[in-house]
């Protein structure tokens, strides 16, 4: 089972090639650019470095959110853009389980936020199980950045994590305990390595989750366009 991976969530983001559950290749993208113009050439690289052919590839994971508007939409479009050009499967995963799955072996509660702006996070609880397994505890919730601690103030040793901590780092309560800052973000290669767990312990089939048509990025919010035209379409 040959595997791409494609996570964009935020400006830049990385790709990865996995056979099975080895990683034969990763790159993360160039930060000088935003990814809608590294993806591609990224990609490109890719597959020259590894050997390996478009066509070889048996399914596209991409992270489908929540996370930057921008980022979401290229990557879920370059995923569905491969995917029915090559005939491969797609499979979504959303970034609170791909950043929870990367801390592989810690096993407790894992408190995941993104940052969604305007001072405010989208934060989920997961728990990763002894097997090595992901669940969730409490679904992925839009609330203030001061919000986010007491979100899992009802569980112990929980572990925070995830792209909101670059922004909010300073306003984290000394008290807390903080995932490494290198695994903060999500990465291609947790993507991949999950999206085979998922389908080798039998948690879903090939494609099972998504269709090459209706596949759709996950938002923390309206865009500012979108909550604009919603005030107007408001009746008076």
């Amino acid at each position: 089972m040959k595997l791409l991976a494609i996570e964009t969530t935020e400006k830049f983001g990385s790709v990865a090639l996995l056979d099975g559950g080895h990683v034969v290749a990763e790159m993360a993208l160039p930060k000088d650019r935003r990814s809608s113009q590294t993806l591609h050439p990224a990609l490109q690289t890719l597959f020259e470095k590894s050997q390996t052919a478009p066509a070889e590839i048996d399914i596209v994971a991409v992270v489908v959110g929540p996370g930057s508007f921008t980022g979401l939409r290229v990557g879920v479009t370059a995923a569905k853009v491969f995917a029915y050009t090559t005939g491969a499967s797609v499979m979504a995963l959303d970034t609170f389980q791909t950043v929870a799955f990367a801390l592989s072996p810690h096993v407790g509660v894992i408190s995941v936020g993104v940052d969604a702006q305007r001072g405010e996070v989208v934060a989920a609880v997961l728990r990763q199980t002894s097997d090595g397994h992901l669940e969730t505890f409490r679904e992925p919730e839009l609330i203030p950045v001061a919000g986010w601690w007491q979100h899992a103030e009802q569980y112990e040793n929980v572990l925070f994590t995830g792209p909101a901590l670059e922004r909010w780092r300073e306003k984290v309560p000394s008290n807390l305990i903080l995932a490494d800052e290198s695994v903060w973000f999500p990465q291609a290669s947790a993507a991949g390595k999950l999206t085979v767990q998922r389908i080798t312990s039998g948690q879903c089939t090939t494609g099972v989750n998504d269709d090459v048509w209706s596949l759709l990025p996950i938002y923390s919010r309206l865009s500012a366009a979108e909550e604009k035209r919603k005030i107007l379409e408001k009746p008076a």
